[in-house]
Order: C-alpha cells, then structure tokens, then sequence
C-alpha cells in the first residue's frame, strides 16, 4: 500500500510531481505599482498637487499593490499544493489569511517563506536562498514601506515576489518529462483535405 507525500521525504516517489493546473503569477506587474507610486510622489512635489488628494492617491496604490501581493503570495501556493500532489503544507488560503492576524502576521513572514525555499531546495531542481533571508527583505520593506516611502517599500516586496516566480518557474520547467502533458498531435492543426485534393491526376483517368 502507498503511503502518502511527506513534505520531509526525499524518494522518489516525492520527486513524481505533477504538472500545476495553474499558471505563474505576472510578479513584475507589481513594480508598475511601484512605479506609480513614485511618480505620484514626484508629481506633487512638483506640481504642488493638494496633499489630500496625494494622499488618497498614494492609498489607493497602495493597498492595490498590497493586495496583488497576496494575490502572489496565494498563487504561488496553490501552485505548490497542485505540483505536490495536494501534500504541500500550506493552503493558499492559510498563506493569505495569515498576513491579517496582528502580531502573528510578523512571524508569518518568515514562516511561510522558509516553508517554500525548502521545499524547492529538497528536491533539487533550482537552488533558491534560504527563506529567512527573503523573510528579511519582506520585513525591511514593510517597514520602509511604513515607515519611510511606500514606493521603495513596494519595491522591495515584489523584488522577493519575481524571485520566487522566477525560482518556482525554473523549478516547474524541470519536472520530469514523463510527467508532463504529452505534446500536442501535429495532425491536429493540420487542414481537412479539400475534394480537390483529393482527385486524382487527369492523366490517370481512364
């Protein structure tokens, strides 16, 4: 009888991943964020543009990048549990849902990250730096984020988010043929033959 994936093991049998049903993240998209924010700066500097207004501005970008961030973050999960067989630890919604929990949501950070470089780097297929130390990029961004300018903030959370999507997509590109989708059938875009195909050469007519 088979037993189940374990997250710790490294046979074989943990390495017969499969394909995910789900596509990468665009983790660059969230320097656009980034970039929008930053220009907002600058354009109410120069242009003395109401501090209200710039302020609401800057919010709304804000928290646009906050949330496409997590939507990142959930991606890359669910990729995960897809890819292991529904034994990744960490549930798209757990990931998420985490980042909300006062306090905790700190120690949520390097958590998750940890749990994710590992996995990749037990099986072998990309090397990607320990969690921890992508869990202090987030942090440091968070707190330039707050504490100091959200566009340099912004910056510094999607610079880990295009990492993971970068690490992750070389890990996926590496699964075992054998457990890839086969390749579509050339036939298949090929065109019907047309009647006029298919005669015959007049000088075989009888």
């Amino acid at each position: 009888m088979s037993t189940p994936l374990s997250i710790g093991n490294t046979s074989s049998a943990l390495l017969a991943e499969r394909p995910p049903e789900s596509s990468l993240p665009w983790a660059w998209f969230g320097f656009v964020f980034a970039a929008a924010f930053l220009i907002e700066e600058f354009l109410s500097i120069f242009l003395e543009l109401d501090a209200a207004v710039t302020k609401s501005v800057l919010l709304l970008i804000g928290l646009a990048g906050w949330i496409f961030w997590l939507f990142c973050v959930g991606r890359f999960h669910t990729i995960l549990y897809q890819i292991s067989r529904h034994q990744y630890s960490i549930s798209n919604v757990e990931a998420v849902g985490k980042h909300f929990i006062p306090l905790y949501n700190f120690v949520w950070l390097f958590i998750w990250p940890a749990v994710l470089t590992g996995y990749l780097n037990r099986r072998g297929r990309v090397k990607i730096v320990s969690g921890y130390a992508l869990s202090a990029i987030l942090l440091i961004s968070l707190l330039t984020s707050r504490f100091f300018d959200g566009g340099l903030g912004l910056i510094g959370i999607f610079f880990v988010a295009t990492y993971i999507s970068h690490k992750l997509s070389g890990h996926l590109g590496n699964i075992s043929p054998g457990e890839l989708p086969p390749l579509p059938n050339p036939e298949w875009f090929e065109g019907q033959p047309t009647p006029a195909s298919l005669e015959t050469d007049p000088s075989e007519r009888v």
